[in-house]
């Protein structure tokens, strides 16, 4: 009743509802046990846009009109039908690499990274009323099956793929200009330990259990191997910049971020692309088979809990042997030659307002080195610049992931989410960079600010 009793003071004060009408969609939602938007949208008491800027403020992400809105059934292959209806999603289009879906809830993780694995597309989530969407579903996927290439919603008037997002963009008075004249502040990376050649291969092992990475380390140093271990996402990152092991062994479900996304972007970078890796994880439960996992994610190998130690120990091994006589390509302390290209390419087309070139140098030093937190910072600066603001976003909760304590990504986010309305998260993101102010003058600026903002 929680997430309920927010959207109705929500729509109280959007719409306005009067407390008597507040009452029979509650009334009338208790008899339908739709959710309170939908009822209030059939009900007439606000239109879809209304209802969509409440759930919008409700959950922090943007939000799509599906009447107003045309589909294209282009990306509707990426998600079967059955998948669709089950979780009340629709792909919306590809936009920067990302599929863009509309859900009911869209702070349903699992399904978001059921998603991303299925597509081979990072998620990028936005609300829809979920009446509107039942009925948009069911719509995209009859016009794919007869054919057809657009579906108008109901009060579109456009010819062409539309889509009506909904955002509450409000101006902030604090400076919120971002830098393109260097990137200062950002964390040194660590050279490389350097390592004699060896037999005994170097492998992460990562994984949240420590039980599990218990028996991992004991199985394979006992077959000569050497063992380093990572239960978090982002020391995952840490130890493979730093030792640049021989072979990873990845489970799916980390904290902090999320293993299959790692695994892709270690094989999407020119630095780590040949170091193989197997993904460990509990069998999942999407639509497609395991071996997508390597299609898709670029894996070389993929076990499922509960494994064989002694098939594991075996695997590892194959890997090894495969892999011998591969050498990764070599790179200097701090970053190869074409990442450093890359970067100061990104910053000249900035100062020099070329902003589409600043996106595809930028793009260039992502695939470079994701693990880089200057790449995904300059490719968050040239994308907002050019007026993609959630991917944008994206990049800017990359840089954070990266290094958490980067007070030019953290601000930022703060500006870019309050922009967009999206007052929890700017709030969150405002107390994030007040710790990690460069001066006492920026400290008290943004003291004042969070206190106007709450």
């Amino acid at each position: 009743m929680e997430k309920e009793s927010k959207i109705g003071e929500i729509l109280c004060r959007r719409v306005p509802l009067t407390p008597d009408q507040l009452q029979e969609a509650l009334a009338s939602q208790g008899r339908t046990l739709m959710p309170l938007g939908s009822t209030v949208l059939e009900l007439g008491f606000a239109n879809e846009g209304q209802v969509v800027e409440a759930l919008s403020e409700q959950y922090g992400v943007p939000g799509v009109q599906l009447r107003a809105s045309t589909l294209s059934t282009s990306s509707l292959g990426l998600v079967p039908r059955e998948v669709a209806v089950a979780h009340r999603i629709l792909p919306l289009g590809v936009s920067g690499g990302r599929l863009q879906i509309a859900m009911a809830r869209p702070d349903d993780r699992a399904v978001l990274d059921e998603v991303s694995f299925a597509s081979g597309h990072g998620a990028l989530p936005y609300v829809a009323v979920r009446s509107e969407l039942d009925r948009a579903i069911e719509a995209a996927y009859a016009a794919k099956g007869r054919g057809e290439e657009l579906v108008p919603g109901a009060d579109s008037r456009r010819e062409d793929h539309h889509l009506e997002v909904v955002t509450t963009t409000r101006e902030i008075d604090i400076d919120s200009a971002l830098p393109g004249d260097g990137l200062d502040g950002f964390p040194a990376s660590d050279p490389p330990e350097q390592r004699p050649p060896s037999d005994r291969p170097l492998v992460l092992a990562v994984d949240d259990e420590v039980e599990i990475l218990d028996i991992i380390d004991k199985a394979l140093t006992h077959q000569g191997m050497e063992v380093v271990r990572a239960t978090r996402g982002r020391e995952a990152l840490e130890q493979l910049r730093r030792l640049q092991p021989d072979i990873i062994l990845l489970d799916a479900m980390l904290p902090e971020i999320h293993g299959f996304e790692l695994c892709q972007q270690i094989k999407r970078s020119e630095r780590y692309a040949k170091t193989p890796v197997m993904m460990i994880s509990a069998i999942y439960t999407g639509w497609n088979f395991i071996e997508d996992v390597k299609r898709i994610y670029g894996a070389d190998d993929y076990m499922t809990k509960p494994f064989r130690l002694m098939e594991l120990v075996h695997r590892v091994q194959e890997l090894w042997a495969r892999s011998r006589g591969q050498t990764a390509p070599a790179t200097p302390a701090g970053g190869g030659e074409q990442l450093q290209r890359s970067l100061r390419s990104t910053m000249e087309h900035l100062s020099a307002g070329r902003l589409q070139e600043a996106v595809k140098s930028a793009e260039e030093a992502v695939s470079t080195d994701p693990f880089d937190a200057r790449t995904h910072f300059v490719l968050g600066t040239a994308l907002h610049r050019v007026g993609r603001v959630y991917e944008a976003i994206s990049e800017y909760e990359r840089v954070v992931e990266l290094a958490p304590r980067q007070f030019n990504a953290l601000k930022n986010l703060a500006v870019l989410y309050e922009r967009q309305g999206f007052k929890a998260k700017a709030v969150e993101m405002w107390t994030r960079a007040i710790a990690q102010s460069p001066t006492d003058a920026v400290r008290k600026t943004i003291k004042a600010h969070l206190i106007d903002l709450l």
